[in-house]
């Protein structure tokens, strides 16, 4: 099955993969190096790893794919010196933000599975402000359901944050702890954190960065770029991208 892929994130690999899951709008190809690209349609929304096909026609799971790029997508930058408004996100999240996952975490709203990740979701703030990172933070990996669990997003938020308020260092010494404890979810998942530990993710995701930069930003239009990514994922992945933006 030959792919030519129109626009793709920069992550995407070329060359022959295996079809390993299929969605709706969506299948994910597995490449021999271990790396993956989700393919779809212009409904996938530009990302690290989405390929974006005029012509999608889902496939069965096993199916061999050969997949070439025509462009490359990479995120936007931000304003340099930006002044943070976390108050704008938390007012227009009120009345959005999704009852699963850990999106209610943007507005301070718990759940039972918060409540669960309490003692992790404490760690890593600790660790934001300078502390060592607790044991205590990897019951986060691999947390909740779904094909990327809330915590991996929330981890990915948190990556793809750093990187973008200038926080690098921060951003390699969370990606050197979590690396090696990958284990605990999905290679999927595993994937789509690597590229956050390099600061890239969903586009609707650094439309949020940009709009917390921004006093006159649309936050309910951006904040419905956000309720589109996966069922919670989007929510989940800002609710890390709060976590940082808070402490900024």
């Amino acid at each position: 099955m030959n792919l030519a892929a129109s626009i793709a994130g920069r992550f995407v690999p070329e060359g022959e993969g295996e079809l390993r899951a299929a969605f709706r709008r969506s299948f994910y190809v597995a490449f021999a190096d271990g790396r993956y690209a989700c393919v779809g349609d212009a409904s996938l929304g530009h990302g690290p790893l989405n390929a974006q096909l005029d012509d999608f026609a889902l496939a069965a799971v096993g199916t061999k794919v050969a997949l070439s790029v025509a462009a490359r997508w990479t995120p936007p930058a931000l304003p340099a010196n930006p002044t943070i408004d976390i108050g704008a996100l938390e007012y227009a999240a009120r009345g959005r933000v999704p009852q699963e996952g850990l999106g209610g975490l943007v507005i301070g709203a718990h759940n039972s599975l918060s409540g669960h990740a309490a003692p992790a979701l404490e760690a890593l703030e600790r660790w934001l402000i300078g502390n060592a990172l607790d044991d205590d933070a990897q019951m986060l990996i691999g947390l909740g359901p779904g094909l990327t669990p809330s915590g991996d997003d929330y981890l990915g938020g948190m990556l793809i944050a750093l990187h973008a308020f200038e926080r690098r260092p921060q951003a390699q010494a969370l990606w050197r702890w979590l690396e090696p404890r990958l284990g605990r979810t999905s290679a999927i998942s595993s994937a789509h954190l690597a590229a956050a530990a390099q600061g890239e993710g969903h586009e609707a995701l650094h439309a949020c960065l940009l709009a917390l930069c921004d006093r006159s930003a649309d936050w309910p239009q951006t904040l419905q770029r956000v309720a589109d990514v996966g069922h919670v994922s989007g929510w989940d992945a800002l609710a890390g991208i709060a976590a940082v933006a808070k402490l900024s």
